[in-house]
Order: C-alpha cells, then sequence, then structure tokens
C-alpha cells in the first residue's frame, strides 16, 4: 500500500490529492495517513509539499527569471502567495524571489570565473 502511494505521490510530483493518492493505494485516507505517518515521520500532505518544494527550487536554479505566477499555476498551487508560503516553509525562511536572485548571481559568477583544464 505505502509503496502504490510513494509512487502516486512521485509521478505526480506532489500535485495529487491525498484523497487520489489513497485511491491509487486503494486505501482510506485515514488509513493511508496513520499508515504513512508511522512509516515516513510525515504526512501524504508534508511529504506532496516537499516534492512540489523540490521542483519549484530546481525549476528557480534553472530558470531564475521565472515567472512565479506562471509556476505557481504550472505545479498546482491556489496561486502565488501560496507557492510562496510553502516555499518558505521548506526552505527555513528564503522567499522564492530571494532564492531565484541567488540562483542568478551564482550563475553569473560561475559563468565568468569558470576555469577549465584539459589534459592532452
Amino acid at each position: 500500500m505505502l509503496g502504490k502511494a510513494g509512487r502516486a505521490l512521485h509521478a505526480a510530483a506532489g500535485t495529487v490529492s491525498v484523497r487520489q493518492v489513497a485511491a491509487a493505494a486503494h486505501a482510506t485516507v485515514r488509513t493511508l495517513e496513520r499508515k504513512f505517518k508511522q512509516a515516513a515521520g510525515h504526512s501524504v500532505k508534508d511529504v506532496a509539499g516537499l516534492l512540489r518544494f523540490e521542483q519549484v527550487g530546481h525549476h528557480l536554479w534553472r530558470y531564475p527569471a521565472a515567472n512565479l505566477a506562471n509556476l505557481a499555476q504550472q505545479l498546482v498551487y491556489a496561486d502565488q502567495s501560496h507557492l510562496g508560503r510553502e516555499f518558505k516553509r521548506y526552505s527555513g525562511g528564503i522567499t522564492p524571489a530571494a532564492f531565484a536572485r541567488k540562483a542568478a548571481q551564482w550563475q553569473r559568477a560561475v559563468s565568468t570565473n569558470f576555469v577549465a583544464f584539459l589534459l592532452a
């Protein structure tokens, strides 16, 4: 049951409801939540949130100038402020915009200071 739930969460990158995960795992929401919390130490909703947070972080790392409202819609957040609250929750207080600025700074620093050594 937990394997099916995990696969459903992973396949949807956290963008499914707990009810949908329970249906994929052939369990009731209550049973799934209880067993998931015992096994993982986190709720299904928390794991889904972490998966979406990871998607946002990866996207902003690659595309720091991304439109946050569009990203929120793409990753099934209610709105941009919901994305911001969840990102801050899982990042330890950093906003998505601040993360994107840091990513852009790091990318500029790496692209201008990168040295390659070739072995002949």
